[in-house]
C-alpha cells in the first residue's frame, strides 16, 4: 500500500534503533543535563552541540519521556534564547523525538521553529535540512504541493555547498512525493539520480541503501516489475542483517509482506508480518505499530476473519485520526465498508464509504478506482442505480486511462448489473459484451495455456497406450514363437537363447542406469560450478567497482586540496573516467546477465554524475535518446569513455560566453550489429583549425584511439555547436 513506504528523515533525523535504556535514563541522563548546563553558561556552544547530539542518539533509543522533558526545559531556559544555534538544535532534536512517537503535529510545529531560527541566523544548510523534514511530515499529511515546494527550496542551498548526501535525499524524497502522486516514472526518474549521487560516496554495503532499496521496490512493482523489486529488497535484507540492525530487518520484513501478499505466497506474508509486528509492538514507535495493525487487518480481512480484521482495522484508525492522517483515515474506513460488503450489509458498507470520501484525494491510481467501483457496487445492491452508474463509471475512467484490464471488465460487470436493474437491457447487452471481451483478452492466454497442456497429456497418454498395445503384441508373437520352436522341438534352445538376449539387455540396462546417474551427478557439479563461477564473477566486478570508486573518492580528496585550476580540471576529468569505467562493473554485477551493458540506463546515470561534477548556474539541458541496445564490457568501456570525454567537453567548454544551451546523445542501431553514437551541442562550436589527428587535447585524442580500437569511423561538425558522429560495429554479431 502506498503509505507504507520507507520515508527518510534527511539531514538531522537518523535511523531508529531500540535496546534497553531504562537504566541509562536513570544513571546518565541527569549527568548529560548539568553538563550541557555547564557548557552553556561557560559559553562552549560546540561542547553544548554535541551533548544534544548525545542526548538525541539514546533518545531515539528508547523514546523514554525523560528525554522529551530535557529537551522541553532547555527551550525555555533563558541562557538558551540567547544562543539561536542552540535552540534550533534542541527544536531540532524534539520534532526528531515527535516524529518516531508518531505526534506528527507536534514534529511540524517544532521543524519550523528550527527553520525559522536557522534562517534568521543564516544557518543555510540547517535551513534546507528542517525544509526538508517539514516536506515529509507535509507528504505524510497528503499535503503533497507542500512536500515539494519545501523539497526544492533545499535543492540550490545543497548544490551551492557541493553536498551530494543530503542531495540524494532530496531527490530521494521528491521521488517518494511522485509515488504518492501516482507519477511512477517520475518518481524512477528521481530515484536514478538518487542511485547516481549514493554511488558517489556511499560503501555498498551501508545502511543507508536500505531505505533507498525500499522506495524503489515499491515503484518497480507500481511499474509491474516485481521480480526487480523483490530482489533489491532481499539486497537491503542482506545489508541489514550483515550490520545487525534490527530495526531497519524488521522494517524490511513488513515490506517483504507487501510482495509476498501482491505473489500469493500467503504463509511468507504472514509470517513477515508476524516478525515485523512482534519487534515494534515493544517499540514506542506508534506509527509503526499502526501501520502493521492496517497490514494485518488487510491479511485478516481477505482470509475471512472479519472480527480479528476489524480489530486492528480500528487501532489504526484510532493513530491516523489522532495525528490527521485523511488519506489514511479514508484507506482504513474504505476497507471497514469492504468488510460489510463481504457481509451482505450494503447500507453498513455505504456509511464506510461515504466517510471514507471525505478523506480520500481524487487521484487517479488504481486504489481510487476500486474505492469509486466498491461505492458504486454498494449503491447498486441498495437499489441505488443512479448513484450507481455514476461512481461506476467514474471509475471506469480512471481504470480506462491506467490499461488496467482486470478494473475494466470489472466496471462492465458492474454497469452491466445495473443497467439490468433499472431495466435498460440495450445498454445492459451492450456492457456484457464488452465484460465478456475483456474476461476473454485476460483469460485467454491462460485458457491457451491450459490447453496446451491438456493436449499434451493426452498426447502423451495415446503414446504410452500404443506403446503398450505394442509391447502386448511383442509379447504374443514371442509366446508364439517358442510353441514353433518347441513344436520343432527346438524349445530348449530358443529358451536358452531368449534368456542370453534378455540378461544381455539387462546388462546393458544396468550400464545405461549407471551411466546416466554419473552424468546426472557430472551435470550438478557442472551446475554448481557455473554457479559458483557467476557468484565469484559478481564479486569480482563488485570489488573492481569497489576500488575504482576508492581511486574516485582519492581523485576527490586530492582536488579540494588544490588551488591551480587547471590541476584541478585535470584530476577532475580522471575522477569522471575513473567513474565511468566504475559504473560498467556496478551494472555487470547488479544485472543478471553479467556480460551485457544496458547502455540506455548507463547512459543516463552517466550524464546525472557529470552534470553532478560540472555543475555550473547556466541553465544547460542534456537529452538522451538512447535504444534498449545491450552491449558487452568490450565495448561498453570504450563507448562509455568516448560518451563521457565529449560530454565533459560540451559541458566545460561549450557555452563559456552564453546562459543556457542543449546538449544532445543519440545512441542508436541502424541495422543488427551496426551502432550510431552522436553527441552534439549548441554551444560555440570548434575551432576552424581543428585537426583530430594533431589535438594536443588528452580528451580528444582518447576519443580518436577508442574510436579506432572498435573499428569505428568518427565524423566531426562544427554548425549550429559541435556534433560528434561515431559508426561502428559489433564485429562478433556481424561474423
Amino acid at each position: 500500500m502506498k503509505f507504507l513506504v520507507f520515508i527518510f528523515i534527511t539531514v538531522f533525523i537518523h535511523s531508529l534503533g531500540f535496546s534497553q535504556g531504562s537504566q541509562w535514563v536513570q544513571d546518565s541522563l541527569p549527568i548529560y543535563e548539568k553538563n550541557f548546563q555547564r557548557q552553556l553558561e561557560s559559553g562552549d556552544l560546540e561542547k553544548a552541540k554535541k551533548v544534544i547530539s548525545e542526548i538525541l542518539d539514546k533518545g531515539e533509543e528508547s523514546l523514554d519521556p525523560a528525554f522529551f522533558d530535557f529537551y522541553h526545559k532547555a527551550i525555555q531556559d533563558p541562557l538558551t534564547a540567547k544562543s539561536p544555534g542552540i535552540l534550533g538544535n534542541l527544536y531540532s532534536g524534539l520534532a526528531t523525538l515527535e516524529f518516531y512517537r508518531g505526534d506528527i503535529k507536534a514534529a511540524k510545529n517544532s521543524f519550523t521553529s528550527a527553520k525559522s531560527i536557522y534562517i534568521r541566523e543564516g544557518i543555510k544548510k540547517d535551513a534546507a535540512g528542517m525544509a526538508m523534514n517539514l516536506g515529509v511530515l507535509h507528504e505524510r499529511l497528503g499535503n503533497y504541493d507542500s512536500a515539494l515546494t519545501n523539497y526544492r527550496e533545499a535543492i540550490p542551498i545543497f548544490e551551492s555547498l557541493d553536498d551530494a548526501k543530503s542531495l540524494a535525499n532530496v531527490y530521494e524524497n521528491i521521488g517518494l512525493t511522485n509515488y504518492m502522486l501516482s507519477e511512477f516514472n517520475s518518481a524512477l526518474q528521481n530515484y536514478n539520480k538518487t542511485d547516481s549521487l549514493l554511488n558517489s560516496y556511499l560503501d555498498s554495503m551501508d545502511v543507508r541503501w536500505i531505505g533507498f532499496y525500499m522506495n524503489k521496490s515499491s515503484v518497480l512493482s507500481e511499474l509491474n516489475r516485481d521480480d526487480e523489486g523483490l530482489a533489491i529488497l532481499l539486497k537491503g535484507l542482506r545489508i541489514a542483517e550483515k550490520n545487525q540492525h534490527e530495526f531497519l530487518i524488521h522494517r524490511l520484513n513488513s515490506r517483504l509482506s507487501d510482495v509476498y501478499e501482491f505473489q500469493g505466497e500467503t504463509e511468507k506474508q504472514y509470517k513477515s508480518l508476524l516478525k515485523s509486528k512482534s519487534f515494534f509492538d515493544k517499540s514506542q514507535n506508534r506509527s509503526e505499530i499502526a501501520n502493521l495493525d492496517y497490514k494485518m487487518a488487510r491479511y485478516q480481512y481477505q482470509h475471512g476473519s472479519m472480527d480479528s480484521a476489524l480489530y486492528y482495522a480500528e487501532k489504526s484508525f484510532q493513530y491516523y485520526e489522532e495525528n490527521g492522517l485523511s488519506n489514511r483515515m479514508g484507506m482504513v474506513l474504505n476497507m471497514m465498508g469492504n468488510m460489510e460488503f463481504s457481509k451482505n450489509s450494503y447500507e453498513k458498507a455505504l456509511q464506510f464509504y461515504q466517510q471514507s470520501l471525505a478523506y480520500l484525494k481524487n487521484e487517479k491510481n488504481q486504489s481510487y478506482a476500486g474505492f469509486l467501483f466498491n461505492m458504486g457496487y454498494a449503491f447498486h445492491k441498495v437499489g441505488n442505480n443512479t448513484e450507481a452508474l455514476d461512481y461506476i463509471e467514474k471509475s471506469l475512467a480512471i481504470s480506462t486511462e491506467l490499461n488496467d484490464l482486470q478494473a475494466i471488465r470489472n466496471s462492465y460487470q458492474g454497469l452491466y448489473e445495473t443497467y439490468q436493474s433499472k431495466g435498460d437491457y440495450k445498454n445492459a447487452f451492450d456492457f456484457l459484451t464488452l465484460f465478456h471481451v475483456y474476461e476473454d483478452s485476460i483469460f485467454n492466454e491462460t485458457k491457451n495455456r491450459n490447453l496446451a497442456e491438456l493436449e499434451t497429456q493426452y498426447e502423451t497418454e495415446k503414446k504410452d497406450q500404443a506403446i503398450l498395445e505394442l509391447e502386448q503384441e511383442k509379447e504374443i508373437q514371442g509366446l508364439r514363437a517358442q510353441k514353433q520352436q518347441a513344436q520343432i522341438n527346438m524349445g530348449i534352445g530358443g529358451l536358452i537363447l531368449f534368456i542370453v538376449v534378455a540378461g544381455l539387455f539387462f546388462r546393458l540396462a544396468q550400464i545405461r542406469k549407471r551411466h546416466n546417474v554419473t552424468l546426472e551427478y557430472k551435470n550438478k557439479e557442472i551446475a554448481k560450478q557455473n554457479g559458483e563461477r557467476e557468484l565469484l564473477l559478481k564479486e569480482i566486478h563488485h570489488r573492481v567497482k569497489n576500488n575504482l570508486q576508492i581511486i574516485s573518492s582519492l581523485l576527490s580528496m586530492q582536488t579540494r586540496g588544490l588551488q591551480d585550476d587547471k590541476v584541478k580540471d585535470a584530476m577532475k576529468e580522471s575522477q569522471s573516467r575513473v567513474k565511468t569505467m566504475a559504473l560498467i562493473h556496478e551494472k555487470l554485477y547488479q544485472y543478471e546477465n553479467l556480460s551485457k551493458i544496458n547502455m540506455q540506463e548507463y547512459m543516463r546515470q552517466l550524464s546525472d554524475f557529470l552534470t553532478q561534477t560540472y555543475r555550473s548556474d547556466k541553465d544547460i539541458h542534456i537529452n538522451i535518446v538512447a535504444e534498449e541496445i545491450n552491449l558487452d564490457m568490450d565495448l561498453a568501456i570504450p563507448i562509455g569513455l568516448i560518451t563521457n570525454e565529449l560530454l565533459s567537453n560540451s559541458l566545460k567548454y561549450a557555452f563559456e560566453d552564453m546562459s543556457f544551451g542543449e546538449i544532445d546523445i543519440i545512441f542508436e542501431q541502424s541495422e543488427p550489429g551496426t551502432y550510431t553514437l552522436l553527441v552534439k551541442d549548441t554551444g560555440k562550436g570548434l575551432d576552424e583549425n581543428l585537426d583530430i589527428e594533431k589535438t594536443k587535447s588528452l580528451g580528444l585524442k582518447l576519443v580518436r584511439t577508442l574510436t579506432r580500437q572498435i573499428e569505428g569511423e568518427l565524423k566531426i561538425s562544427s554548425k549550429n555547436g559541435a556534433a560528434f558522429e561515431i559508426q561502428f560495429k559489433d564485429l562478433r554479431m556481424a561474423a
